[in-house]
């Protein structure tokens, strides 16, 4: 193995590294506000979700504003089905969301098309009390029918979602694995050809 060699397989190895903390990394998460009574986070939606892993206590209810700063079909829509929510998010404007965390956990949301992700962790923290702008709650309430939803059609966006998170994770795993290999033959035959 000469120098060259080393070099690129190195190279790709760091690559690899740096991109399994990206995907796999830990992620920062945001605590809730509390506003009369009222747990409030805004979600800034632009290529994803940002915050993405959002801090929340159980029973007190949640209020999500999304900020959808794109116009794309892909974000058009968010899905969190813990909490059997399927909500528009017209372009360009805020879309407030709203549920009642029972249980501790972590619940996953979505957009449409289950490209961008985000998760809800409810733990046994109680939010902090803090002041919000009324461009910060802005958006619909939505009352508790809305929230109620066809069993099967749950049923199926449930197992839909985990069709989806399972190929989803597959091809990355496929990239992450094979896309180290490639770059070290393309490399070698790159320096090889010289």
């Amino acid at each position: 193995m000469n120098i060259n060699e080393i070099i690129v397989v190195a190279a790709a190895a760091t690559l690899t590294l740096l991109l399994g903390w990206f995907f796999f990394g830990p992620r920062k998460s945001y605590r809730a506000d509390l506003a009369d009574g009222v747990q409030v986070v805004t979600v800034t939606v632009k290529g994803g979700y940002t915050p993405e892993l959002i801090e929340v206590g159980p029973g007190v209810p949640v209020r999500l504003v999304f900020d959808r700063q794109e116009s794309g079909d892909c974000s058009s829509r968010v899905v969190i089905p813990a909490f059997n929510v399927n909500q528009a998010l017209p372009a360009f404007t805020t879309t407030a969301v709203e549920f009642l965390p029972g249980e501790i956990g972590e619940f996953g949301f979505a957009c449409g098309m289950n490209m961008l992700h985000g998760r809800i962790r409810v733990s046994g923290r109680a939010p902090e009390a803090g002041s919000l702008s009324a461009a910060q709650v802005t958006g619909g309430d939505r009352s508790e029918t809305e929230f109620a939803g066809d069993e099967a059609n749950d049923a199926e966006a449930a197992e839909r979602a985990a069709e989806i998170a399972d190929l989803g994770r597959r091809v990355v795993w496929g990239a992450l694995l094979s896309g180290p290999v490639v770059l070290t033959v393309m490399a070698v035959e790159v320096f090889n050809a010289g």
